[in-house]
């Protein structure tokens, strides 16, 4: 009897095999060559697939770009989840979240996410997708840091919906300023966790005391 382990993939398997290889080849391009030079040809020749084999899972490059978008919004969340779950305990606990969340503007899925942004300039249908994908990752955001920080825990500490868009805007606009040649300051990210200190109390610190 042939058992799982010494028979062949099923079709399922070499789909979702292929699918990953094309979408996994694609996120690399956009990193290493960015939007404009990521093409099909090139794709199909890292993904070591035929052209055939990609025009029949992604018969356009949009529906090949669109996939890609859900998958990198999976791994941001992924990625995102993982850093906010090592935050821990402790009076700096503020501070090391937003480490977690500059730890998700800073490493080649977001500069595959912003090649996304590029190339959706002129395609108003991945322009929608990767506008989804941001509302998406902003909301699974918001509610991980409710988990970190429970919202009746934390009322009145100043850490709110207001400070989180302010954050999202801060570490946006110094990944952006990296990604286009300049060095990487991360002076505003440290402004962050200064006001965190000053302006977020912890609600437990008096009872420490």
């Amino acid at each position: 009897m042939r058992t799982r382990r010494n028979r062949g993939r099923t079709q399922a398997e070499r789909t979702a095999a292929t699918r990953k290889a094309l979408i996994d080849a694609t996120v690399t391009s956009l990193v290493e060559r960015g939007f404009t030079r990521t093409t099909t040809t090139n794709v199909v020749k890292d993904a070591r697939v035929s052209l055939g084999a990609l025009s029949h899972h992604f018969p356009s490059k949009t529906e090949l770009m669109t996939a890609t978008v859900a998958h990198l919004l999976e791994r941001r969340q992924g990625e995102f989840r993982e850093q906010v779950a090592a935050v821990g305990a402790g009076p700096d606990r503020v501070e090391k979240a937003i480490d977690a969340l500059w730890a998700a503007f800073s490493g080649p899925t977001f500069v595959a996410w912003v090649e996304l942004w590029v190339g959706g300039r002129r395609d108003p249908e991945l322009a929608s997708a990767v506008l989804d994908m941001q509302d998406q990752f902003m909301t699974s955001s918001r509610e991980l840091f409710a988990e970190l920080f429970p919202p009746q825990q934390y009322a009145g500490t100043g850490l709110d919906e207001r400070s989180m868009a302010l954050a999202f805007a801060v570490m946006e606009g110094v990944a952006l300023k990296s990604i286009a040649g300049d060095p990487a300051d991360t002076a505003p990210v440290d402004l962050l966790k200064l006001l965190a200190r000053t302006r977020i109390t912890d609600p437990g610190a008096a009872a420490r005391r």
